[in-house]
């Protein structure tokens, strides 16, 4: 099977980043052949398939991100994608011009889409002060999603969500994480000591992309709270972004890795103990699974993504969206009490086995025949069900 997948930039770090490679590397090791068609990669050496390239320039809201602009694609790259003979193509994400540009090409050659919706717009637009123009990012969002054959999400709240706004024919395939590259042989006595500088403490950990949509001053309210009533814990941030310098001046003593490698990140996970994650703006959450696969426990946002991969009080803890307080205490009791620390700590690993990337690419390439064949079902009615 040849996949041509359309994703419309590659920011390091970034969690369709890594989902899309992900695909791209399964298709790989199961026989099937992949390109992928982007507006510009931060790293191309980490791609393991073809890249192809379209116009792109810096996006207003987000200096780090590239956004490709045109409507259709060159000759010269349509003759490339000729040249590949896509039997599916499968678009990530995509904004309004890379999708219609995308969607143009697979309509103008008869080849069946799929579209994956990854990130949450609608919640992004509450952080930038945008909340007007919720209704028309949903009329772009079901002209794009409407218009393909089949449409994937990794959780079932959001594609309720999605649902609700009039998107068809939606399916629920959750994400994987690498069991090799994260889990608790990683652990590391000596990054514990680096960190700690010899102190008996615990090591509470964030990671992700240090931009305010993921709930960056919920995070600096809880470390203000804890490190304000006892002494024996630490806050490590790995990631980066545009609010890195903000988030430092309001989190005091917390300790900021920065960007780091695959190898250093599964050490950070395995060598920490708590996961503490308010983003209530992740449509699966690579994150919680990868720190649950790595054996540490995580505290999130019971909303998006998170709440459907933590089960509250077995697997860690839900929180209210954005109540500092409430993180607190349920970050102290894990604190407290080593018992249940030890009970959900064993039970985020045992969880965690279900979420290979094996699993995840099998059910996907499902789509693509199903959407080849012309067999795909409409799930939206059986999820409402479910609600």
């Amino acid at each position: 099977m040849n996949i041509l997948m359309g994703h419309e930039a590659q920011p390091e770090g970034d969690g369709v980043t890594v989902v899309v490679r992900k695909i791209a590397k399964k298709a790989v090791e199961y026989g099937d052949k992949s390109i992928v068609v982007t507006g510009w990669v931060q790293h191309q050496e980490l791609s393991p398939v073809p890249l192809y390239f379209v116009p792109a320039i810096r996006f207003p809201l987000y200096r780090e991100y590239r956004m490709p602009y045109q409507t259709r694609f060159d000759e010269n790259l349509v003759k490339k994608l000729d040249a590949f003979d896509p039997d599916v193509i499968h678009l990530h994400s995509p904004g309004p011009f890379f999708a219609r540009a995308i969607i143009a090409y697979a309509r103008q050659k008869g080849i069946p889409i799929i579209g994956t919706y990854h990130t949450d717009f609608d919640k992004y637009l509450r952080y930038y002060h945008l909340s007007l123009l919720r209704p028309l990012l949903w009329f772009l969002l079901r002209g794009v999603y409407n218009n393909v054959d089949a449409v994937t999400t990794p959780s079932q709240a959001t594609a309720e969500s999605l649902i609700y706004h009039g998107v068809k024919n939606v399916h629920v395939i959750p994400w994987g994480t690498d069991l090799k590259g994260f889990n608790p042989s990683y652990r590391s006595a000596q990054w514990r000591a680096k960190i700690l500088t010899g102190e008996q403490k615990k090591i509470m950990l964030f990671v992700g992309r240090l931009t305010w949509e993921k709930d960056l001053k919920t995070l600096a309210k809880v470390w203000n709270i804890l490190r304000g009533t006892r002494n024996d814990v630490v806050m490590v941030i790995a990631g980066d972004g545009p609010n890195r310098k903000d988030l430092e001046k309001l989190m005091p003593k917390a300790q900021f890795l920065g960007r780091i490698n695959k190898e250093d990140l599964a050490i950070a996970y395995a060598s920490s103990d708590i996961l503490l994650f308010p983003s209530s703006t992740e449509t699966f959450g690579n994150v919680t699974i990868e720190a649950m696969a790595s054996g540490i426990v995580p505290v999130v946002a019971n909303e998006g993504g998170s709440k459907t991969l933590v089960k509250d009080g077995e697997t860690g803890f839900l929180c209210r969206t954005r109540d500092a307080k409430d993180f607190a205490q349920k970050t102290q009791q894990l604190l407290d009490d080593e018992n249940l620390y030890a009970r959900m700590r064993s039970a985020c690993i045992t969880y965690a086995q279900d979420f290979s990337w094996e699993r995840v690419y099998e059910h996907i390439r499902d789509i693509y025949t199903s959407v080849i064949q012309e067999e795909v079902p409409a799930y939206e009615e059986e999820l409402l069900s479910q609600g």
